[in-house]
């Protein structure tokens, strides 16, 4: 996909618009492509849903692909919790099994861009928010290094 022509990326297109009942294929004279390098990801009501959906979609047919970081993950997160997604994967990697979330890194975390900033309720919370760091999952009787 992403090495595609903007030629194929339109005919593409002008399928998924047919398949979806959107429109007849006949009706189409023409597209654009524009390639974005990096997004911002929107924090819509749906956004969970969708990233859920993408990710879900791409670990069933890559096994192998992991996404880290802030362009991996869709988020917009401090860059200590981007380099730790990185971090982990690696060890992820390196073990041959995921054994540690990387979705839950920054999952606890709570701040102004919530919308209380400046209230006493966003003041408190972000006095109080704790920032977990993910440990590393140990067997039975070993010490995690």
């Amino acid at each position: 996909l992403w090495s595609s022509s903007d030629e194929d990326l339109v005919k593409l297109a002008t399928r998924e618009l047919a398949q979806l009942g959107l429109c007849d294929p006949g009706q189409v004279v023409g597209g654009a492509v524009v390639r974005q390098e990096k997004a911002y990801p929107v924090y819509d009501d749906d956004y969970a849903a969708n990233v859920e959906a993408v990710r879900a979609e791409l670990e069933s047919r890559y096994e192998t692909l992991h996404f880290v970081g802030r362009n991996g993950m869709h988020r917009y997160n401090n860059q200590d919790h981007a380099m730790m997604t990185a971090m982990l994967t690696a060890r992820n990697i390196a073990s041959g099994t995921r054994r540690h979330d990387i979705w839950a890194v920054n999952e606890d975390a709570e701040y102004h861009e919530a919308g209380a900033e400046g209230d006493d309720a966003g003041v408190a919370a972000a006095l109080t928010s704790e920032r977990l760091v993910p440990t590393r999952i140990v067997d039975a009787g070993k010490r995690a290094a």
